[in-house]
């Protein structure tokens, strides 16, 4: 049996006393209910806004239009569950549809917060529910938890909010799972899903957020949460709006995403330590599919990352000590892996980029990085490029084939190591480095490539060591205006000039068998005293 709060008439009844008054200043007539002893309340029947005092079930039986300023429902007792049956609370742009602060376990089910100021909010609740609530259409945030423990948001949407979907706001261990938020935000902004404020230790999974006017997914100063398995789509309202935006947050997880068609950046790791991005599907973005800026030890492994509209994957701004690792990255309208700006210790490894519309795999102004284990082919321009200060590299173990360029390219840096790569039917030269100093190809087979297996053009105390270059289109290895270089047990042949061309170069030592240095430990003297650089040779 139900018993009924209203606005004129209040059922008597042993356990509950219904106090009427009118809110000066609001417009909001209220109905209190509280108790005459610890019983809880049973099936009580709302049928206005009003106060709950006391813990129990209470039944919204009609739609509930509301006015002014103060809240609709307040929730003032713990242990309270609101069944809404599927009716609305309508608002006037001001107030807030349901409000709880300072108590536990409070539950919400099947209701309609609409038209308000905020349609939910929940602050200081320890444990509770939100679940098949619809928060829709008001003036700030659909849903906003602050300082809340152990809430569980399921099965509810947000949508059409002026600002945020749904807020985190100094929120630990609360959940969000199966659930929308939709075409949330306004002029000035407005994501799908916002943790901020030290938010930690939450779960979003299994849910929607597309159509925002800023980012689907933000985390802001927001450490240790786990992202699963939700689409992130279609947010596109501002410049910069992303799929998923990590900023000032350490610590993440984000997995088996699918991101997609959002207006700037798919998983956008920025300022943010220790994260893992791993096995998301990251296609269709307009501007980089994973960026990664001034951020250090993060795990970027298992992604598939497509259709970017710029880079596949940049690490950038002092990047450092992050790990990329078995992603697949295809169709990039820029380079497939970009590192530059100081970008520095980084691995680049089992990556497999393919169809980028300029290089593979660049490295530009950075630093101490490794590229290795990597399948880098069909890319229009170079496989991979070092560039513009890319010094003391290491790219080792790759296979690079069918570019349309230089298989491997360095350009201006110093001290790189390229180690036991297999370049083939590249549209230029296999390996070509220009103006360059102190590297070290040693290992390395370039045959078939169009133009030369390797070339090295103004280059100073290097060496070419153990390397084989067959069938190339023009010279097997050349040597334009280099000065002390060592080319050490190469094996060309079929080439279609010479296996071996020298022009206008000084201090040029070549070393065959059965010279006295080519045994190893001589031939490892010689590289380390031309080049600077420790290389082990002879198997």
């Amino acid at each position: 049996m139900l018993e009924r709060v209203g606005l004129y008439r209040v059922a008597t009844w042993a356990v509950v006393v219904a106090v009427l008054f009118s809110t000066v200043g609001t417009g909001v007539t209220t109905a209190e209910a509280t108790a005459t002893d610890a019983s809880a309340a049973t099936n009580v029947e709302l049928s206005t806004c009003t106060t709950i005092s006391t813990p129990g079930t209470y039944v919204v039986g009609e739609d509930v239009n509301a006015s002014g300023s103060g809240p609709c429902l307040t929730v003032d007792a713990d242990d309270v569950r609101i069944v809404g049956d599927g009716r609305t609370l309508s608002g006037d742009g001001d107030g807030v549809g349901v409000l709880a602060d300072g108590v536990d376990n409070v539950t919400v089910e099947n209701l309609t917060v609409a038209d308000f100021e905020t349609g939910v909010r929940f602050h200081g609740v320890g444990s509770g529910s939100l679940g098949g609530v619809a928060a829709v259409d008001n003036a700030n945030d659909g849903m906003h938890l602050a300082s809340t423990t152990g809430v569980a948001v399921v099965d509810s949407r947000a949508d059409g909010n002026a600002d945020d979907g749904i807020v985190f706001d100094d929120a630990d261990d609360n959940r969000i799972e199966n659930s929308a938020f939709r075409r949330n935000g306004g002029d000035n902004g407005g994501d799908g899903i916002l943790l901020r404020n030290d938010s930690n230790d939450n779960v979003i999974r299994l849910s929607v957020a597309d159509e925002n006017i800023d980012d689907g997914i933000d985390l802001d100063n927001a450490s240790g949460n786990l992202l699963a398995s939700n689409l992130v789509r279609g947010n596109e309202g501002l410049e910069n709006a992303d799929g998923i935006e990590l900023r000032d947050a350490d610590d993440n997880v984000v997995r088996r995403n699918t991101v997609r068609n959002n207006l700037d950046d798919g998983i956008d790791v920025a300022r943010s330590d220790n994260n893992t991005v791993v096995d998301n599907v990251v296609t269709g973005n307009r501007n980089d599919g994973i960026p990664i800026g001034v951020a250090d030890g993060n795990r970027v492994v298992g992604n598939v990352v497509r259709d970017s509209g710029s880079d596949g994957i940049l690490l950038r701004g002092e990047a450092s000590n992050n790990l990329v690792q078995r992603n697949t990255v295809t169709d990039s309208a820029r380079d497939g892996i970009l590192l530059r700006l100081g970008a520095r210790g980084n691995r680049i490894v089992g990556n497999t980029v393919t169809d980028s519309a300029r290089d593979g795999i660049v490295l530009r102004n950075a630093t101490a990085n490794v590229v290795q284990g990597s399948v880098v082919r069909d890319n229009a321009d170079d496989g991979i490029e070092i560039d513009h200060g890319g010094d003391r590299n290491l790219v080792q173990r790759n296979e690079v084939f069918d570019n349309g360029a230089d298989g491997v390219r360095f350009h201006r840096s110093a001290q790189t190591r390229l180690l036991d790569n297999r370049v083939w039917n590249n549209g230029a030269d296999g390996i070509n480095v220009t103006d360059a100093r102190s590297a070290v190809l040693a290992r390395n087979v370039a045959n078939e490539n169009d133009d030369n297996g390797v070339e090295l053009t103004r280059v100073t105390s290097s060496a070419v060591v153990e390397s084989t270059t067959k069938n190339n289109g023009a010279n097997g290895i050349r040597l334009d205006h280099v000065r002390r270089v060592v080319v050490a047990l190469t094996d060309g042949d079929g080439n279609g000039d010479e296996d071996v061309v020298v022009v206008e170069s000084t201090n040029v030592w070549t070393v065959d068998r059965p010279s006295p240095l080519s045994r190893p430990a001589a031939l490892e003297a010689l590289v380390r005293r031309v080049t600077g650089l420790d290389v082990s040779l002879g198997g």
